[in-house]
């Protein structure tokens, strides 16, 4: 449904533009998609703060979050709030498709790839 993607990219977006703020460098957003062996990919990469390995899982939980406010100042509250929901929304809008979501090695020159697999829907070709 174009909401869910809407949803799903928007919320890539912002986590982009969060990260990327962090860093305090010019941003780079990279979006690849294609179809390889009947399944659909779509990856979101950026070149921001990065997800460390021991959170690349717990990033499409429930509540878990990277950002929070203490400590920071009142013009920083737009980058550094979280509520944790976000990626859990994605995920649970991916598997609803009976697909995968998780985050990857980076590409080249980037610091964050997530990927999303979809198996092809044939239904949808008729």
């Amino acid at each position: 449904h174009p909401s869910e993607w809407a949803s799903i990219l928007f919320n890539f977006y912002t986590n982009s533009k969060k990260a990327i703020k962090k860093r305090d460098i010019a941003g780079k957003i990279l979006i690849r998609s294609g179809v390889n062996n009947g399944i659909v990919y779509f990856e979101f990469s950026d070149n921001g703060i990065g997800i460390p390995k021991e959170n690349r899982d717990l990033v499409f939980d429930a509540f878990f979050t990277t950002t929070s406010v203490g400590g920071q100042d009142t013009k920083d509250i737009e980058i550094n709030t979280g509520t944790g929901l976000g990626l859990k929304i994605v995920k649970d809008i991916i598997e609803s498709y009976n697909g995968v979501i998780y985050v990857t090695n980076p590409i080249s020159n980037f610091s964050t790839t997530i990927r999303i697999e979809l198996p092809i829907n044939n239904d949808f070709n008729e």
